[in-house]
């Protein structure tokens, strides 16, 4: 007997509310299993989506919400789309209304499929240039440095060798990594 699997994606674990959109939209095509997961869909091997491919029989369908939560790479699209096709697995698209078992929803999949990388290239531009921008504008990227005189209270009970690690980061508190860094920094790699 046939069946539905679906395939929900965001790319970070901040963007729950982009999941439950995803799962709201399944509901009425009623998956008997959907997989879901928290990763760049430029990235290749996620451990979801291959579960979710590898359940695939022949006659079943593969429910996605868009096709850039499959990938955003036309090379991954499209060899995902011909690796079901030759299977004999459905497609379908939710939010596009695209469904690869008809030769128009093959050429809308495959239109689309370079939308989709196209949108992810320029995203990447705009992001590398808002980040030059501001560096240009003095803005310090990256983490904020801790305080003076905690990086000097960090230093000053490193050295007495009367507290360990995880006393320094209580008494101090910070991250034992932020201690490593501060030991790294001031060339405190072994105690005195």
């Amino acid at each position: 007997m046939a069946k539905t699997i679906a395939y929900g994606r965001t790319s970070t674990n901040k963007q729950d509310l982009g999941i439950e959109v995803q799962l709201e939209a399944f509901k009425p095509f009623k998956p008997d299993k959907i997989y879901t997961e928290q990763v760049s869909g430029r990235k290749e091997d996620r451990k979801e989506l291959n579960k979710a491919i590898n359940c695939l029989e022949t006659g079943d369908t593969f429910l996605i919400y868009r096709i850039d939560r499959l990938s955003r790479s036309v090379r991954q699209l499209i060899n995902l789309e011909a690796d079901l096709r030759e299977r004999n697995i459905h497609l379908k698209i939710i939010h596009e209304n695209i469904d690869t078992s008809t030769a128009m929803g093959r050429l809308i999949f495959n239109i689309l499929a370079n939308f989709a990388e196209m949108e992810s290239e320029n995203t990447s531009i705009r992001t590398k240039l808002a980040l030059q921008q501001a560096k240009k504008n003095g803005v310090i990227l990256g983490k904020k440095r801790i305080d003076e005189e905690i990086e000097q209270k960090i230093v000053d009970m490193y050295c007495s060798g009367s507290y360990t690690l995880g006393e320094i980061s209580y008494h101090c508190n910070v991250c034992l990594k932020t201690i490593y860094n501060v030991r790294k920094r001031n060339n405190l790699l072994t105690r005195n």
